[in-house]
């Protein structure tokens, strides 16, 4: 490593660590202000990357319709006015959205030293995202993107994949200026596998089939769904269902059942708040 590579290495070891968490929305999870409630503490600022077109879809001919998120982006603004950021634009394939996401803080917020990887449908405990955190501090992994293990719900936050069998997920990564996406979650930074830390996913508790439905159709762009999974699958899930991955059947060899005392009170709350709309 030359002189000046060394130094600048040095110059970010010690810069103020500035976390932005970056979302990539389309439609409005039930579960986003649950996740956004989750991390807002530790964040500088939440940018919202939220584009007008599904993956996949044909921007002059769309055939997939995205949820309505103004409601949800003007709570959390109201909620968090000095961290929400809202970025709109049209995005059809999930490696463009997410890019735009991160030359967008490049940009406009320079100050930025870590970017959290984070979906809609993803929620922290504090004592996780904390340890995770910590990583950009430590001299072997500030420039490391991290990747994690996460516990995925299905049907109900009362049951939960196991074993896990499925790989890491991005979740931290330095915003340097040669740090780019290699695809819609992976950059080219060196890779550090953690795998003591969890985030929570219930990407596959919905209370509406229909979105259920529509998710399956908005992922055919990077998720090569196997057969009929909406109909052979979600309409007929039981908890004896064995390897029922949409994309990689092994991956969720089974489930087992979670006490509610196990969870995050946070996403317990939402939960018990939506299922009495239903």
């Amino acid at each position: 490593m030359s002189l000046k590579c060394k130094f600048s290495s040095l110059r970010f070891f010690f810069k103020p660590r500035k976390f932005v968490a970056q979302y990539k929305l389309f439609f409005g999870d039930e579960w986003l202000e649950a996740s956004v409630d989750s991390i807002s503490k530790y964040m500088y600022k939440i940018l919202f990357v939220i584009s007008d077109v599904a993956w996949g879809d044909d921007p002059k001919n769309p055939t997939i319709k995205g949820d309505n998120l103004e409601p949800i982006i003007a709570k959390l603004q109201a909620k968090y006015p000095e961290k929400i950021i809202a970025y709109k634009g049209s995005w059809n394939t999930q490696l463009g959205h997410v890019q735009a996401g991160l030359d967008y803080i490049k940009q406009n917020i320079p100050e930025a030293t870590h970017c959290l990887y984070i979906d809609g449908d993803e929620i922290y405990r504090e004592d996780q995202l904390q340890k995770l955190l910590n990583l950009a501090r430590k001299i072997k992994t500030y420039k490391s993107a991290i990747r994690i293990n996460y516990n995925t719900y299905f049907k109900s936050i009362y049951y939960k994949i196991d074993p896990i069998k499925y790989p890491t997920a991005l979740a931290l990564f330095p915003i340097l200026e040669w740090v780019q996406y290699r695809n819609a979650r992976n950059v080219n930074a060196k890779i550090n596998d953690v795998y003591d830390i969890f985030y929570e996913h219930p990407g596959y508790v919905r209370f509406d089939n229909e979105k259920m439905r529509s998710k399956i159709e908005a992922h055919r762009e990077t998720e090569p769904i196997i057969g009929d999974w909406y109909n052979d699958v979600w309409l007929n899930w039981t908890s004896e269902m064995k390897n029922f991955h949409p994309t990689n059947p092994d991956f969720w060899e089974a489930s087992i059942p979670v006490k509610e005392c196990d969870l995050p009170s946070g996403m317990v709350e939402a939960y018990k708040k939506m299922i009495k709309h239903l």
